[in-house]
């Protein structure tokens, strides 16, 4: 069983381990060798599934990665106790989604869908989720679970009418409009911030549009919190990720949702908002407003019983970090109490790493052929307005052809759609590039040595500029 996690809140990085056998090994030293206990782990549905969905050639973006559930997590547990030292294993955005293509193009392009899924939607999702918990379960366990349901929050209603608004909150809220307009009948929320008071103000107005905006996803949220207690059959830390939005969330309405999940009986260990954080990019903002935006929401997710979790904390490129002292900024503005989340950037360290061998080698060689295959497979979307379509896509792609710098590691189709060459299945069902990049890594100690010298060094900055080191002594009160 996965039980060498503390069982109650405490802050720690979290790395997503898309091929475990290249990228838990020197993420585990550089943890080990800085006190810091971590957390392993892969987005349910669109980077991982379970063992029949991943090894069917169904739908190859439905566990992308090529990595199923009981494969990351037997692994997990296999390399702690190789090297002696504790990890916790998390499942990550166990998501009620309506496909992995709607996920992915969520967070890859900005394809976000201001409309939530269906209830029929939701519902079917919900059965996929029930088997992706029965086999983590079965494969050892689950230290954390955090929950999504971004494509059920109703993003029309903040570009609607008030009158609109008014009667989807009548259509969703229904019977409990009373009770709930009774709660929040003080109309503010009150909470301390750095030594002072923040006031957040909610009028009915503002009321009734954060509960029509949120209701859908608030309710399948602690459906699945109630799933996965019936199933895991113990206990686990519980995340609630609502960051994958359009736009960043505002302090009043991370006071709403963890009010509302704490009236449903969900009491969240972490909580996930949109802070204004890109998937792989760098943060363009100013540290001020970055540190006052952490500062606030850490307060209300403290003053409500929950730890911030930062998600998509990877930058640009693997040696960017989040840009020049964001990772310092987030440290200070939340005193460290916080939960760090990282996953592609280790297989985009491992691509740059095989990039700069010499023409001709074999690491140069199949880089180079994993990189013909993505981006032909992008191009194909964009010629046919398929799969994973999208403006943001097309628009990638036309900057790569008139950039004219072939094979670069860092342009913006590749760097946000590489984990396609994970997902390319031949006739037999194989998924090839994958088991070349494995079988590659295995038998190249060259390659090795140098990616594990390079994945060391990305760990021990994230863990020491996010004031992560020696965690495992906050856990144990060592």
């Amino acid at each position: 069983m996965a039980t060498s996690c503390p069982g109650r809140t405490f802050p720690l990085p979290a790395v997503g381990v898309r091929i475990p056998d290249i990228v838990i090994p020197p993420v585990l030293k550089a943890f080990k060798s800085l006190s810091t206990i971590g957390a392993f782990m892969l987005s349910y549905h669109r980077e991982t599934g379970t063992e029949e969905t991943v090894r069917s050639s169904g739908n190859p973006l439905r566990g992308h990665t090529g990595t199923t559930i009981t494969e990351y997590i037997s692994k997990a547990l296999e390399y702690s106790r190789e090297y002696s030292h504790p990890a916790c294993i998390e499942a990550d955005h166990v998501s009620v989604t309506a496909s992995p293509e709607v996920a992915i193009k969520r967070i890859a392009a900005g394809g976000h869908s201001l409309e939530p899924i269906s209830r029929n939607e939701a519902d079917a999702s919900l059965s996929y989720v029930e088997a992706e918990l029965r086999e983590a379960s079965k494969a050892g366990g689950l230290d954390i679970v955090t929950i999504d349901t971004c494509d059920l929050i109703d993003h029309r209603v903040d570009h609607m009418e008030p009158g609109d608004v008014e009667a989807i909150y009548e259509e969703r809220v229904g019977e409990d409009a009373r009770a709930l307009e009774s709660v929040y009948g003080g109309g503010k929320f009150r909470v301390l911030s750095g030594g002072r008071l923040i006031e957040l103000k909610l009028g009915r107005e503002e009321l009734v549009r954060l509960a029509a905006k949120y209701w859908l996803s608030l309710e399948y949220a602690e459906r699945v919190y109630r799933l996965a207690s019936e199933v895991l059959g113990k206990p686990f830390l519980l995340e609630v990720a609502f960051d994958e939005t359009p736009r960043p969330t505002e302090p009043v309405e991370l006071a709403f949702y963890l009010s509302e999940l704490a009236r449903r009986g969900v009491y969240p260990d972490y909580i996930a908002p949109n802070i204004g954080f890109e998937k792989r990019e760098d943060y363009r903002g100013r540290l001020e407003d970055l540190r006052e935006t952490l500062s606030k929401l850490s307060a209300i997710a403290w003053s409500m019983g929950s730890m911030l979790s930062i998600h998509s904390g990877s930058g640009h490129n693997p040696y960017s970090d989040k840009g020049p002292l964001v990772w310092e900024t987030v440290r200070e503005a939340t005193g460290g109490l916080v939960k760090y989340k990282v996953s592609g950037v280790y297989i985009q360290l491992l691509l740059e790493v095989m990039s700069r061998f010499p023409k001709g080698s074999k690491p140069r060689r199949l880089y180079e052929e994993i990189y013909d295959y993505v981006l032909k497979t992008v191009e194909r979307y964009v010629k046919e307005r398929s799969g994973l379509y999208s403006k943001g896509l097309e628009e990638m792609v036309r900057r790569y052809r008139e950039a004219s710098r072939p094979y670069d590691p860092r342009a913006d189709f590749f760097r946000h759609y590489f984990f396609l060459f994970q997902a390319a299945v031949d006739a037999e069902g194989r998924r090839w590039l994958r088991e070349e990049v494995l079988q590659l890594y295995l038998s190249d100690w060259e390659l090795r040595r140098e990616y594990e010298r390079e994945a060391y060094m990305l760990t021990s900055r994230l863990v020491k500029k996010l004031g992560l080191e020696g965690n495992l002594s906050f856990v144990t009160g060592g």
